[in-house]
């Protein structure tokens, strides 16, 4: 939703990210409830929710339960059988200064950088090769590891940046690889869902998307299906904006 830019999001404390994801969960209620209701569901107090919606620039509950209603109807009309709003909400909320001068910042790191390694494990493993063989196909080397178990205590050069995929930044063989990396002098950058996750927060770099996750049940266990689509715009753009650097 629009009243939910990047820019705002950004902004947001985790417990402000607890009422942001409450919302998206119970979004089909919540212009129903009163702020008593909201805060004894969602585990907070009503203060800490008015706080949250000056943040998204309404003046109290009240105001953002009509603006909120408003914009879910705005979109009802776009949903299909695949709900694809989650997506169509990402790309309209990058689409501010902010978000593109934060992914020229980083792609100018990349274009200084002789080594560029891209790191992930499952469905974020598959975008990690997806985006090396992006960055080769468009002039810049790189390299793709999905693997888990690769021996990541090796000794980078300072002149190595990492680039690691992951939707909730907390598996701990990336965490634990970020810390080994980072000991090396070389540039961590994270890519994830939230800015709020512990990968996100020793990363020297860190992009967040801030999509809902989703999760499915297959042979009794709970298996991630949050879209990749935000992750890969982001390789694709970065790759661009990189090339466009080295070539001055």
């Amino acid at each position: 939703m629009m009243m939910f830019s990047n820019q705002v999001l950004n902004q947001f404390s985790e417990l402000d990210y607890e009422v942001y994801n409450f919302i998206l969960k119970n979004s089909e209620k919540i212009p129903y409830m009163t702020i008593r209701e909201f805060a004894i569901e969602a585990h907070v107090s009503t203060t800490t929710i008015t706080r949250f919606c000056r943040k998204v620039n309404c003046n109290g509950f009240s105001e953002f339960k009509i603006r909120f209603k408003m914009e879910q109807e705005s979109t009802k009309s776009i949903r299909q059988r695949f709900d694809s709003s989650s997506i169509l909400d990402f790309f309209q909320r990058i689409e501010t200064e902010s978000f593109h001068k934060q992914l020229k910042s980083i792609a100018n790191i990349i274009a200084e950088k002789k080594q560029i390694i891209f790191l992930g494990i499952g469905n974020s493993g598959i975008i990690a090769e997806y985006a090396s063989r992006y960055f080769c196909n468009i002039g810049i080397f790189a390299t793709g590891i999905n693997n888990p178990m690769f021996p990541i205590n090796l000794e980078f050069p300072k002149e190595s940046i990492i680039i690691i995929l992951s939707v909730e930044g907390e598996t701990d063989i990336l965490i634990e690889n970020s810390e080994i990396i980072k000991q090396s002098s070389s540039t961590v950058v994270s890519i994830t869902n939230s800015k709020n996750s512990t990968l996100a927060r020793i990363s020297d770099y860190n992009i967040s998307y801030y999509i809902q996750g989703e999760r499915t049940d297959y042979k009794k266990m709970k298996v991630d299906i949050t879209s990749q689509i935000p992750a890969v715009y982001i390789v694709e753009a970065l790759a661009k904006l990189a090339v466009q650097k080295k070539q001055g």
